[in-house]
């Protein structure tokens, strides 16, 4: 593009302009748009410019081509965003380069060229018509060069729309610094990840405290080995830290929006400038990350240094200018444009040294609170004196430690991932024979409920996790010592799912002393669910194995139910998959804040300041309006609460899921989370068949069935089931998902 622009701009390229220019001089529209054309005009002889009073005005016409092809260089280097947003980008961007360095070079001229008479007619046309006809063809050949490939949207089974990304040559870019991210190990670590994502990550903790803490007529999603509370009051906290940020950021901001608005388009391209320089050249190391060095932070104070005179000369060019009254005002060209100088320098200043300091006290919070040795001795951060927050973490603490699920819409299994399989058997409960004469055993089986069912496969479980691995489950090496994450971590509970929908006046459910529902049912109404599973309340018995320090979950949720002379069991296999890598940052931090370190937070924050000024006073202002907004939200569901019978107080939302990364970042989670599953699987249908053979039940086809689905992991019994790509049953049909994700908790399987 420099080239075809420098070739445009040559005195060869000049002569057949105005050649064109005198074809279409009749043209109002077509002479508008070839006037661009002689903006990049330059020469190397004086005698081209005799009519301005040569040299001079040949070395400013020359120096302005030059720094219109380096800021298009500058922005071209900087536009990849594909769609109509790129298309916008990139016109707008070219017409306020031209207008610029337009606005500058009359600045030169007028400056710097004696005796040269400057017009207001002549700044009009100088200002309006070729720059701006120049800016919008460059901005289109911009847009046509640097929009870039299109982003691919992954579509799940459900039609739900997943994250956007670009393909990348070579698949999945592993060696991003995600790939390079630790992994949990302890007990306890997912907890403190998600603690330390509520300072790295403001859209999860903004998450969670609007769609949970806030939705105060909602029942709350628990999730196995997570500390729902902890997680909580750190998302508070660290909104608190981040709006005292907003409103320092958004008082620069007004003051320069009060002094000359337009300059804030000067700030905007000061701080994209002065990032854009401070980049450290890109790293030739794959296989771990280093922070910028000495020579990054250097360019950007001598760029920044370079780039404030600047300002006084545009101000100066600004001010010259013939308006008044309102324009001067946008234009900050009164008092010779010094205070919209210092407004628009000073609110960067301060705006890049707000950032600074959040950073390093984010930093130092991570440092001195996050690590494993720090987390457990911490105290949790004090709550905001509301009465309503008080209120709602109680309901954050009961759900933790109850035995209720309240779900809304169709999955039940909010907080546990969707199935990453299951299957089902019906096993009909006839008379064994008697092993002698094959004859049935006098008196008939031993009659049982299922009650004694499930208490039979829990105390088996919890036996088997008591040996800690001595049958193959959690060390394929016996005489090795045991892992603290083996199966000996592994929890049962019997867990109640309900429809939020269908408990308005189910006196299990509600209560008068709450607007939200119940989270925990005593053990009588437990067996009373079990007993009669019928309607939208089922029991199932969860069993939980923590792996990797809780950042993968496998659960398999187990339903019994007995229906005339058969026994029904559906199982679910669900896996928690680990959170986002960049959440795992805590554990590379190292006390104290060592140099090297602290030039990486500086350089960051470059990149950080223009996001966090410019939005700082939408964030601010959302903040403010946070309580009136909540405030009418309850008022609003109080009102629907008693007018609509089914009114849904089903959690929407779980903290857990909505921190849950797409990819895993170690091979072996995904064979870990597999081999646990199959484990408790396999021990489950032993526990039954122990107890069916006990009471004298016919277990022949439980056998068989119990074969089929530890070999192949799937049993057809009429319907369609689909594992993997393939589906089984009449009229069978399956949908194989895209590549990205690669372990069972990354996505459901696809079905249909």
């Amino acid at each position: 593009m420099c080239a075809l622009l420098l070739l445009v701009g040559s005195p060869w390229g000049q002569d057949r302009v105005e050649d064109l220019y005198l074809d279409h001089y009749d043209g109002a529209i077509t002479r508008w748009l070839v006037e661009g054309a002689f903006v990049p005009r330059w020469d190397f002889s004086p005698d081209a410019y005799i009519d301005y009073l040569g040299p001079s005005t040949l070395v400013v016409q020359d120096l302005s081509v030059v720094l219109l092809l380096v800021a298009l260089a500058r922005v071209m280097s900087r536009s990849r965003t594909p769609g109509v947003s790129g298309w916008s980008r990139c016109l707008v961007a070219a017409v306020l380069v031209s207008e610029a360095v337009a606005l500058l070079r009359w600045w030169m001229l007028d400056t710097f060229v004696d005796g040269l008479e400057l017009s207001s007619a002549g700044l009009r046309t100088e200002l309006l018509h070729a720059p701006l006809a120049f800016g919008l063809l460059a901005g289109v050949l911009l847009a046509l060069l640097t929009a870039g490939p299109p982003r691919v949207r992954i579509t799940g089974p459900t039609g739900a729309t997943r994250a956007p990304f670009r393909l990348r040559k070579g698949g999945v870019a592993m060696t991003t610094p995600q790939a390079h991210m630790p992994v949990g190990s302890m007990p306890g670590d997912v907890t403190r990840y998600l603690c330390a994502a509520a300072y790295v990550d403001e859209e999860f903790a903004d998450r969670v405290v609007d769609g949970v803490l806030a939705d105060e007529a909602s029942a709350v999603a628990p999730s196995p080995g997570v500390d729902l509370v902890a997680v909580a009051h750190h998302c508070l906290a660290a909104q608190e830290i981040r709006r005292r940020r907003d409103l320092r950021l958004a008082g620069a901001f007004a003051v320069v929006a009060v002094l000359a608005p337009l300059w804030l388009l000067f700030s905007a391209l000061f701080l994209s400038f002065t990032a854009s320089v401070g980049r450290s050249r890109p790293s030739l190391a794959t296989r771990g990350q280093h922070q910028p060095g000495n020579r990054a932070l250097v360019s950007t104070v001598v760029t920044a240094a370079l780039a404030v005179p600047f300002a006084f000369p545009l101000a100066a060019a600004i001010a010259s200018l013939p308006v008044s009254g309102f324009m001067a005002w946008l234009l900050g060209a009164y008092l010779a444009g010094v205070p919209a100088v210092l407004a628009s320098v000073g609110a960067v200043v301060f705006a890049y040294v707000t950032v600074v300091r959040h950073e390093l006290g984010i930093d130092l919070l991570l440092r001195t609170t996050m690590t494993r040795a720090a987390f457990a001795r911490r105290r949790l951060p004090a709550l905001p004196l509301k009465q309503w927050i008080v209120d709602r973490m109680a309901v954050v603490k009961e759900a933790r430690d109850g035995n209720v699920t309240v779900y809304s819409g169709f999955s039940p299994f909010v907080g546990y991932a969707p199935p990453a399989s299951t299957w089902s058997v019906a096993v009909p409960l006839l008379p064994a024979d008697d092993p002698v004469d094959k004859r049935p055993r006098p008196g008939g089986p031993v009659a049982f409920t299922v009650v004694e069912l499930v208490a039979h496969v829990r105390e088996h479980l919890r036996t088997v996790a008591a040996r800690d691995g001595a049958d193959g489950i959690a060390d394929t090496a016996p005489k090795a010592p045991a892992s603290p994450e083996s199966l000996g971590s592994l929890t049962i509970e019997d867990r109640v799912f309900v429809d939020g929908t269908t408990i308005g006046d189910d006196e299990r459910f509600m209560t008068t002393a709450g607007l939200t529902p119940a989270t925990r049912l005593p053990a009588e109404a437990v067996e009373e669910i079990m007993l009669r599973p019928t309607g939208t309340v089922r029991h199932h018995l969860a069993v939980h194995v923590p792996l990797w320090g809780g950042d993968v979950v496998p659960s398999v949720l187990l339903h019994f139910s007995t229906e005339g002379s058969t026994l029904h069991l559906h199982c679910g296999n669900h896996v928690l998959g680990p959170v986002g890598a960049v959440y795992h940052v805590v554990d590379r931090l190292r006390d104290p804040l060592t140099p090297e370190r602290q030039r990486g937070l500086l350089a960051e924050a470059l990149h950080r300041t223009g996001p966090a000024f410019f939005g700082a006073p939408s964030r601010a202002l959302r903040q403010a309006r946070f309580e009136t907004r909540r405030t009418q939200r309850m008022a609003d569901e109080l009102t629907a609460m008693e007018q609509d019978p089914v009114f849904d107080y089903g959690a929407r939302m779980s903290m857990r899921e909505i921190a849950t990364s797409p990819v895993y970042q170690n091979y072996f989670q995904v064979v870990d989370a597999d081999r646990v599953t199959s484990a408790v699987q396999r021990h489950t249908l032993a526990a039954i068949r122990e107890f069916l053979d006990a009471r004298g039940y016919d277990t022949t086809d439980f056998r068989a069935q119990q074969q089929t689905i530890l070999n192949q992991g799937v049993i057809q019994q009429g319907g369609t089931s689909i594992v993997g790509n393939q589906a089984i049953g009449t009229g069978a049909n399956a949908t194989q998902n895209l590549p990205r994700q690669t372990g069972p908790a990354a996505a459901a399987p696809a079905q249909k």
